[in-house]
Parts: structure tokens; C-alpha cells; sequence
């Protein structure tokens, strides 16, 4: 494919509510946080554009249109409502709160249920809230949610949607890894 142009990719957050899907989209697509709780009804669907450069021809520029969907954190909906939301999904972040052990353990079933509807697309496991990780007595292992994440082909990251702590490069890696699929390998 020609890298130049605009190329347009979905992606979706899903995991168990309150884990800061919502805060991780307003960090990246505004800049910004905010410590109010408001509970995600249905989904919310936000726009980012992003440019990249292949290194191999620098004068090449290919703009690409993330349409971010933030899922509502409730599994009761993942055979009828989340059905819909997921169809045509090219990327998928999925995120558990640092201080809640248990979401971790339920992102197996949002990632499975995840790819039964969009197929095996690239996936980002998000480990949120990293800034609080001093306060709690942390139950994950270090190396727990890479290997989570290599299980089904995606990576993970620590993060923290309040300090904006590895935001970017999340949502930056599995960018980069919808547009290889879709478009071109040679994209670094």
C-alpha cells in the first residue's frame, strides 16, 4: 500500500468498570484528567489523528483516524450491546486496575469475548493506575500481564491515566501495529 494518505482505524477499551478506560482516552485524545467517577453508559466514541513516517522513505506521511470507542465496564452486556460496539474493531486495549487484582483476572473474558466479535486484531493490555501502585499492596507480578498479553498476541504496558504515564506510547504501539497489519509491515 501507498503510505500516503488517510487510513482509518476503530479501537476499542474494554474491561471492568472503573478501571479508567474513560480517563485513558481523555488523556490521550485531550491532555487531560479528571478524578470524577462518571460510569460510561452504553460507549463514547472519540477522535484522534496521528501521523506516521516510514523509515524507510521520510518524505512519505500517512495520517491515520483512530476512532476510540470507550465500552461500558459491564460484562452482563458482552453477548448483546458490546456485540455491535466491537464489530469492525483493528485494535483493542484492554485495561485492569493496579489496585483491583480481580480485573486483571476478568480481561480474559472481555479479551476472548473481544476477539469472537472482531477477530485476532492487535492488542494492548493496559495495567491503569500505576500512581497508586505505592499505596496498595500490589498482587501482580511484574511479569503477569505480558504474559497475559503474549497468550493472545499483544503486548502490555504499566501505565497511568492521571500522570499520562505510558498513554501515549500505548495507544502509539498498537497504532503501529493496526496500520502494519492493514496497510504495511515496513511502517516503523
Amino acid at each position: 500500500m501507498d503510505l500516503t494518505g488517510v487510513l482509518k482505524a476503530k479501537v476499542c477499551l474494554v474491561g471492568e468498570a472503573a478501571v479508567g478506560k474513560t480517563s485513558l482516552v481523555r488523556r490521550y485524545v485531550e491532555d487531560s484528567f479528571d478524578d470524577r467517577y462518571i460510569s460510561t453508559l452504553g460507549s463514547k466514541v472519540s477522535l484522534k489523528k496521528v501521523w506516521l513516517t516510514p523509515k524507510a522513505d521520510k518524505s512519505k506521511v500517512l495520517e491515520v483516524q483512530l476512532s476510540i470507542w470507550d465500552l461500558i465496564g459491564e460484562r452482563s452486556y458482552l453477548d448483546t450491546l458490546h456485540v455491535d460496539y466491537l464489530k469492525g474493531t483493528q485494535g483493542l486495549i484492554a485495561v485492569c486496575d493496579v489496585t483491583r487484582y480481580s480485573t486483571f483476572e476478568a480481561l480474559d473474558q472481555w479479551i476472548q469475548a473481544a476477539f469472537k466479535i472482531a477477530g485476532d486484531v492487535p492488542l494492548a493490555i493496559v495495567v491503569n493506575k500505576t500512581d497508586l501502585k505505592d499505596q496498595i499492596m500490589c498482587l501482580y507480578d511484574d511479569q503477569e500481564p505480558q504474559e497475559k498479553a503474549l497468550r493472545y498476541g499483544g503486548f502490555a504496558m504499566w501505565g497511568s491515566a492521571k500522570t499520562g504515564d505510558n498513554v501515549n506510547p500505548v495507544f502509539g504501539k498498537l497504532t503501529l501495529g493496526i496500520v502494519r497489519r492493514i496497510a504495511s509491515p515496513e511502517l516503523a
